[in-house]
């Protein structure tokens, strides 16, 4: 499990208002496998839910099952994926 940062949650509350801090209690609890970088999963779940919670949902589900490509499908599978997020989320 891992904390989310500043940029994942304000992006939260940006997409999902009033909703956002049951995102981020489950995008707390989502485990992460040790060769991603937890910040990336998180920011692709918020990128393929597009504010939706019903396609978080489906994020979050396709995180636990295959979390590569969930970041191929929110973008963030090439190598300049860190740029990607900054793009998205601002600068950390």
């Amino acid at each position: 499990m891992a904390v989310v940062g500043d940029r994942i949650a304000e992006r939260a509350a940006e997409d999902f208002g009033r909703a956002a801090p049951r995102v981020v209690s489950a995008l707390e609890r989502l485990r992460t496998p040790h060769a991603a970088d937890p910040e990336r999963i998180q920011a692709a779940i918020l990128l393929a839910a597009r504010g939706s919670l019903t396609l978080l949902e489906d994020a979050l589900d396709h995180a636990r099952e295959d979390w590569p490509d969930l970041l191929d499908r929110a973008g963030l599978a090439g190598d300049d994926w860190r740029d990607r997020i900054d793009s998205e989320l601002g600068h950390a």
